[in-house]
Order: structure tokens, then C-alpha cells, then sequence
């Protein structure tokens, strides 16, 4: 008779195998779950840390523009559909016989954007009401208040501000 000889083989087999992926799975699903909100939460604060310099940004440029601007020079022209074109003279640098600088901002909510003297300067714009004219009592512009209104992908952030013109 010949005797049955066992051979024993090292390794795993396919149901194993099989049982060993589906576990995988099921880990791999329940980590995505559980991670998803942090990763989410993430990318909007990212989103809303650039909305925020970006937003800053544009209104310290505006802060310092109209700071200097020379009093009753500030005119805002609205342009219908949200837009405005503000437009003022700043003060010449000493000496002062250097010429007076013109400089135009165009905030239009339709196209998302902020311009400065047809320089993009802020992208994501949501809204941009008319900049507010306040006469002093000599009757000379001297306070501006403005308000800018941001918005990228569900994250707003709104803007406002109020700027004195020195006289």
C-alpha cells in the first residue's frame, strides 16, 4: 500500500484572502467617513482665509487711497447692475508742485472684481453698494464710507469701512 504522504504548504488561501480585502474595505470606508468633515473644514478655512486677504487687501488700498485723497474730490458715479465707478485727486507728494494723481476704482459685482486704475485688484466680489459721501460743514467731502461684500464658494465675508479725508 502506499501511504499517503501530506504535503503542507505555506501561504494563506483564497478565503482568506477574500475576507482579509472586505475587512480592508470596510476600514478603509469608516476612515473616509470620520475624515471627510476634517478635511472639508480644512479647505473652507483655506478658502476663507484667502477670501479675508485678499478682502483686506483691497480695502487698505482703498483706506489709503482715500486718505489722501484732496477733500471734494471724491465723486461715485453709479453704473446700474450693482456697479459704481469712484473717482478722486490725491494730494501730491511734496514738493507740491508735482501733478495731481487721478485714481479710479470700478467695483463690478457682474464680472466679480475690483479694479483700481484698470489694475484688477480684488477678484470674488459679491456685492459693492455706493460708496457713502459725507460733507463736512464747510461742505467739502471729508468722510467716505464704503462697504465690500466677498464671497467664494459659500464663504461671504463683508467689509466696511469708514475713511476721514484730511482737509
Amino acid at each position: 500500500m502506499r501511504s499517503l504522504k501530506r504535503v503542507h504548504q505555506a501561504g494563506f488561501s483564497l478565503i482568506e484572502m477574500v475576507v482579509a480585502i472586505t475587512v480592508l474595505g470596510i476600514l478603509s470606508t469608516s476612515a473616509a467617513v470620520f475624515l471627510r468633515g476634517p478635511i472639508a473644514s480644512y479647505f473652507d478655512a483655506e478658502r476663507r482665509a484667502d477670501l479675508a486677504d485678499a478682502g483686506g487687501g483691497a480695502m487698505a488700498k482703498l483706506t489709503q487711497d482715500v486718505s489722501r485723497a484732496v477733500p471734494d474730490s471724491a465723486v461715485v458715479t453709479s453704473m446700474g447692475g450693482g456697479r459704481y465707478r469712484l473717482r478722486f485727486s490725491l494730494r501730491p507728494p511734496a514738493p507740491a508742485s508735482a501733478p495731481t494723481q487721478v485714481i479710479t476704482y470700478l467695483c463690478n459685482p457682474a464680472q466679480r472684481s475690483l479694479q483700481r486704475n484698470g489694475i484688477l485688484l480684488a477678484t470674488d466680489i459679491a456685492a459693492c453698494p455706493l460708496p457713502r459721501l459725507f460733507p463736512s460743514s464747510g461742505g467739502r467731502a471729508q468722510v467716505i464710507s464704503l462697504l465690500l461684500s466677498f464671497d467664494n464658494q459659500g464663504n461671504r465675508l463683508n467689509l466696511a469701512h469708514t475713511i476721514r479725508v484730511e482737509p
